[in-house]
């Protein structure tokens, strides 16, 4: 009895910990293999990461748990993309990027992660 019961927490543990390694192990593949995704880390330790579609005229921008839609918008210099009533713009010029939320910039001195 004692032998059943060592054996079925033994096969628990590895059962656990396959599924932990898979499922890890995945999320970083996926991550790894999403070429049209980056990261930038800003001075203030927030994170912020857009996901370009493959034609780059769309986005998804993650900040602090928030998602926002955004789309390529015209801009002198660098790539500016903005929601549709432009309260949301991210701006990215030679690996720097700032994002304006409701007309003040919330996010700047931001760089792209190694």
């Amino acid at each position: 009895m004692i032998i059943n019961k060592k054996l079925i927490v033994l096969i628990l543990v590895i059962a656990l910990g396959a599924f932990f390694w898979i499922y890890f192990s995945n999320s970083r593949i996926a991550e790894n293999n999403n070429e049209n995704a980056f990261f930038f880390s800003c001075s203030d330790g927030v994170e912020i990461k857009i996901s370009y579609e493959k034609d780059r005229e769309s986005a998804i921008l993650l900040i602090e748990e928030e998602e926002y839609t955004v789309n390529r918008v015209i801009s002198a210099s660098g790539a500016r993309y903005a929601n549709n009533n432009e309260t949301i713009i991210f701006w990215e010029h030679q690996g720097e990027v700032m994002v304006e939320i409701n007309g003040e910039k919330i996010y700047q001195d931001c760089r792209l992660k190694d």
